[in-house]
């Protein structure tokens, strides 16, 4: 079933991505992705689920934001997440931050504009300046690891999701996005408890379960490889990860016909 997974987790680092998800708008993140996303913060296509990444998710700011920067945040948030325009919305997010540069969530959001677009090395820096100017943001360091992921720098992601995780243990996103960079460098087993606290602390969360499934397949379990691919389309049935998701589906039901014929 080797085969199966190899699929899968070409499918899945093809597209995640942060925030957007399933619920950004086809957007989200995470796109064609891992089989996600975040799904948590995501790009343009989709990103395959993140949702992360929201306008009150972020870690409250050590301060406000300064009265002078408020219109044109205010209009980047509406361009970014009413009109779903990430591109005007860049503009207005600048405007704010060149006003009042010491706005934490200020370039978390930026950097979420900027994952929707799959500008991954610009989403990156709007990251990295966040975790900078609020080195205990945990969305900042969810939002760099996912970018990095992105960029197939799993070692820097890697940390950051750490990082992320020692902020914020709680987070489904980053148990998720770490699950994916740990999935990418082949390393299933140490995935696996991350995919699985991810559904713990989010069971309508589609994405963990398509990861689950590539676990499985590395231990040589189709069965239940196939009940949590089975499980991401129900929750999911629309999502970025879909396509590959039945493809595999349909690839392990061929394979496991021939043995069920055998059992009777």
């Amino acid at each position: 079933m080797r085969i199966f997974s190899t699929l899968l987790l070409l499918a899945l680092l093809s597209g995640l991505a942060i925030a957007q998800g399933n619920s950004a708008g086809q957007s989200p993140v995470p796109s064609g992705r891992q089989i996600s996303g975040q799904d948590a913060i995501s790009p343009a296509p989709k990103p395959a689920r993140h949702d992360d990444l929201t306008p009150g998710d972020p870690t409250p700011a050590r301060r406000p934001l300064q009265p002078e920067a408020e219109p044109a945040m205010t209009r980047a948030q509406d361009l970014l997440f009413r009109k779903n325009d990430p591109e005007a919305s860049i503009e207005e997010f600048k405007k704010a931050l060149k006003i009042d540069p010491g706005y934490g969530p200020g370039y978390v959001l930026l950097g979420l504009a900027y994952m929707q677009m799959q500008r991954w090395s610009d989403a990156q820096q709007a990251f990295a300046e966040a975790s900078k100017v609020e080195p205990d943001n945990a969305q900042a360091f969810l939002g760099l690891g996912s970018a990095l992921n992105e960029q197939h720098d799993y070692a820097g992601a890697q940390k950051a999701l750490e990082h992320s995780l020692d902020l914020k243990p709680d987070s489904a996103e980053a148990h998720y996005e770490l699950a994916r960079t740990l999935g990418a460098l082949g390393k299933w087993a140490a995935a696996e408890p991350h995919a699985r606290r991810a559904i713990e602390i989010n069971r309508d969360y589609a994405g963990p379960h398509a990861l689950m499934g590539n676990v499985y397949l590395d231990q040589q379990d189709p069965q239940s490889a196939l009940a949590e691919f089975r499980e991401y389309l129900r929750l999911d049935p629309q999502g970025s990860l879909a396509p590959s998701v039945k493809q595999t589906v349909t690839e392990i039901e061929k394979a496991l016909r021939p043995n069920r014929k055998k059992s009777h």
